[in-house]
């Protein structure tokens, strides 16, 4: 029986509900001071499982308050000692831990610079939350696991909302809906045993996937490359056609995330496109017709895209879990990484 810390957490929904409760006034305040500091940009700074929730920020606040959005890489603020012009910039960084000597650095170098910054963490009393301007506190109370999720998914939530309150659309978006599609995820466990025990002997993989699914793809490498110690390589569909593919062949398995209405057919059109190089694909999606054209599909139950989005971040996060179970290898302590995840 898997009773691992990383299922509990991942199985957490309070600490989900918390998230909501406690900064249903927090992020509309933050965004009615960001829509009046009128930024032109926005940068997130962050390290592993924090970097992947921005990139779905990233994509989320584009499409929905219509500024660009950078991924930033501190090592230009830390290394080489510059700084960038960040006066009209909302810089926003993500810290499960708040201990990132990197993260605190650049958003005391944006403050400096004139930009608005706010914090996502798990700790008040941070290095990052205290270089900010305000802070969003994700409420999940004490992480155990060595794999992060209840953070990740945490952050989603708070990038989603924020999104939406920018662009007035916060009723677009249910909470009770939203918790509702991750319960009916988690009810998914049993079904991804299955795709659990053929993916178990990978020694190498791909994680694919479009568009702000492609936070997913690459958590989801992550999570296998810490927890179950084989190497899997994300990319967005578009770039693992222009040359990755062609490394492929029916030792290398292939895990897709196809919950977009706006980027299925593109999953759809690499999984044919697999079929050539006898590469086994392997898809999570609320899609009948690519789950009938994939070689082992988890079928989730919701048709709206950001809600099937989030039923795909638990059944992703349960996948590499009863991976990591059932080879008997590390969800809750990684050896080889502890005293070397705080960032530098």
């Amino acid at each position: 029986m898997n009773n691992t810390n990383m299922l509990k957490e991942i199985r957490e929904v309070t600490a989900l509900e918390n998230c909501i409760e406690k900064n249903k006034d927090v992020i509309p305040t933050i965004a009615k001071e960001i829509k009046e500091f009128n930024p032109k940009n926005f940068m997130i700074v962050a390290r592993g499982t924090s970097t992947h929730g921005g990139i779905f920020g990233k994509y989320f606040l584009e499409l929905h308050y219509k500024r660009p959005v950078e991924m930033s890489d501190p090592s230009i603020f830390t290394v080489y000692d510059s700084n960038l012009d960040l006066s009209n910039t909302v810089v926003i960084a993500i810290s499960q831990s708040g201990k990132g000597y990197d993260v605190s650095t650049v958003l005391k170098k944006a403050k400096e610079s004139g930009a608005y910054t706010f914090a996502i963490t798990n700790n008040p009393n941070s290095l990052v939350a205290e270089a900010t301007d305000k802070h969003i506190f994700n409420e999940i109370g004490e992480t155990n696991a060595g794999a992060a999720t209840k953070g990740f998914t945490t952050t989603l939530y708070i990038l989603t909302k924020l999104a939406l309150y920018l662009n007035n659309e916060e009723d677009s978006f249910n909470d009770d809906k939203y918790i509702e599609s991750v319960k009916s995820a988690l009810e998914l466990y049993d079904d991804i045993k299955p795709m659990a025990n053929e993916l178990i002997p990978m020694e190498m993989g791909f994680s694919i996937a479009r568009g702000y699914s492609y936070s997913l793809a690459k958590e989801f490498a992550l999570k296998v490359m810490e927890t179950c110690l084989v190497p899997v390589i994300p990319y967005k569909a578009s770039e693992f056609c222009h040359g990755p593919l062609a490394s492929t062949s029916s030792k290398t398995p292939i895990v897709l995330f196809a919950v977009d209405d706006k980027t299925n057919e593109d999953i759809k059109r690499v999984i044919t496109y697999l079929k050539d190089t006898k590469a086994k694909s392997y898809v999570i999606t609320n899609d009948k017709k690519i789950a009938d054209i994939s070689d082992m599909a988890v079928m989730i139950d919701e048709k709206e895209s950001i809600y099937a989005f989030y039923q795909a971040a638990i059944v992703m996060q349960l996948l590499s879990c009863e991976m990591a179970f059932t080879k008997g290898t590390y969800q809750d302590r990684v050896p080889v990484l502890k005293g070397r995840t705080n960032t530098f």
